[in-house]
């Protein structure tokens, strides 16, 4: 993997040997920590993990595995045992099959020294609450899957996800969840590390309600076109949102990027 493009905030290698080998999952560690924003007890960072084709499209086929490569899978485990909470739309849940984050030896020692469980949170966004709780994210996870709903979430639901020993949090009125709240509740779990993968309807709202602090995104070097989602939909907002590039890094034509918000 090499990097391209000169970033003073990260931690990257620049001899020349690094250009020529895959790097370890320390050092990909180390060149996606969460910044001190994170770490302190009222700080909290939310990033996002995302993929596209060079024409925009987040999916293939409903997927986002068609784009994806061997090293951009890496990043991404590398993103979750970095995080305390994995932040995910209920339909992104069925559409890519999720199961409970794992543990990984290899980071154990980071995250017992960092005060982290041995694996991340799963936190579904669900309006409904119309999600299968015999499923093993539900059943056997690692850490207990939370539930991000609003007030008006159907109490049958509620009480279906309780005894499935789902932690319930509310996060917003009517039925809807309110990205910047769900972001304050979850910190207030002390989950402040977050990562959300989408969908795009999630993270266009994270966007809207200008709660995303980091976009670590995936340029995949192909093109599918058809009128697969970008990786961030719904409305629009009434003045883009601007973020600084922090860091990329090319490996067979795949660009790895990381932009933060101004």
């Amino acid at each position: 993997m090499r990097r391209l493009f000169p970033v003073t905030d990260m931690t990257a290698i620049d001899d020349a040997a690094a250009a020529d080998r895959e790097w370890s999952l320390d050092e990909l560690a180390d060149a996606y920590a969460y910044p001190e924003e994170a770490a302190g007890p009222d700080g909290v960072w939310l990033r996002a993990n995302m993929v596209s084709s060079l024409d925009g499209a987040a999916q293939h086929d409903g997927r986002s595995q068609p784009l994806s490569s061997d090293t951009d899978m890496r990043i991404f485990g590398t993103l979750r045992a970095l995080a305390d909470v994995v932040v995910v739309g209920a339909e992104t849940v069925r559409q890519e099959q999720y199961r409970p984050a794992r543990a990984r030896e290899v980071f154990a020692a980071r995250r017992t020294a960092a005060g982290q469980a041995p694996a991340p949170v799963i936190a579904i966004v669900s309006s409904s609450l119309d999600l299968d709780f015999s499923l093993p994210l539900f059943t056997s996870p690692l850490v207990p899957t939370v539930l991000l709903a609003g007030e008006a979430a159907p109490p049958e639901r509620v009480a279906a996800a309780e005894r499935a020993g789902v932690r319930v949090v509310t996060a917003g009125e009517g039925s809807r969840v309110d990205p910047e709240r769900a972001k304050r509740e979850l910190a207030a779990l002390g989950l402040r590390r977050q990562l959300t993968e989408g969908g795009p309807r999630l993270l266009g709202q994270f966007v809207a309600s200008a709660a995303l602090d980091e976009l670590c995104w995936t340029v995949s070097p192909t093109m599918t076109a058809g009128s697969a989602q970008r990786i961030a939909g719904g409305p629009s907002v009434t003045v883009p949102a601007r973020f600084s590039l922090a860091s990329v890094l090319e490996e067979a034509g795949f660009l790895y990027t990381r932009y933060r918000r101004f």
